[in-house]
């Protein structure tokens, strides 16, 4: 009759490290796929930040020519009406004097500046958009509101581009804190390959150590995932 011969003690330890180094191959496939993951990811991320901000300095570029462009165009309607008010003083003075050629003069140059004037209003945003527009004949445009809206493109554009940085940095940290995870779990491969060569109660001591040491990683790993 045959007897049912008992695995020894040192035949459990093998198979136990076998499963763990299954386990340990398991976990650093699916480290190294979160790595790579967060690496595509920050790579992204950086693209983005670098195209934003490309955008970002056209968009000031624009904006701040397009502004001197208006700023001038509103300073050429401005000079043009105080230069017409003050030829029309002149008139009446010239009037007072009875300086009739003086006056007439004084009159068509007033007329002139005033004629200029009421050109420019038409190349001028100030006057020409109804969100600038002065309310009334006498008014002035509203130079605040003008302000907000040249800056509000590149505002927004600026948003974008902070966000992608912070993702980006988000992202490359968590890559190379998953590498620092694939190192640790490295030690524990060299552990359990360690365990395989030695005999008795070493191999348990090894494939313990190689545990603990896996089961620190897979810690990290899930703390770097969630936070």
């Amino acid at each position: 009759m045959n007897k049912t011969q008992t695995p020894e003690p040192s035949e459990h330890y093998k198979t136990l490290i076998v499963v763990l180094t299954l386990i340990t191959t398991v976990i650093t496939t699916i480290v190294a796929t979160l790595q790579a993951d967060a690496n595509i990811r920050a790579n992204t991320a950086n693209r983005d930040s670098q195209y934003y901000a490309v955008l970002v300095s056209g968009e000031l570029r624009r904006s701040g020519l397009q502004s001197s462009y208006d700023m001038n165009t509103f300073a050429g309607v401005l000079r043009e009406t105080q230069t017409s008010l003050m030829m029309q003083f002149t008139a009446l003075q010239s009037e007072q004097d009875a300086d009739k050629l003086g006056t007439a003069l004084s009159n068509i140059s007033a007329l002139a500046a005033q004629a200029r004037a009421d050109k420019l209003t038409n190349f001028s945003v100030f006057y020409t958009d109804p969100r600038y527009a002065p309310k009334t004949p006498d008014g002035m445009p509203d130079a605040e509101a003008y302000l907000a809206d040249s800056n509000t493109k590149a505002n927004e554009i600026m948003e974008k581009q902070n966000t992608a940085a912070d993702d980006y940095h988000k992202w490359s940290s968590k890559a190379d804190s998953y590498v620092g995870v694939l190192t640790i779990i490295a030690v524990a491969f060299f552990l359990f390959g360690l365990a395989q060569a030695l005999t008795g109660r070493m191999r348990l001591v090894f494939a313990i150590f190689g545990a603990i040491i896996l089961l620190g990683a897979s810690a990290w790993a899930m703390l770097v995932l969630v936070v």
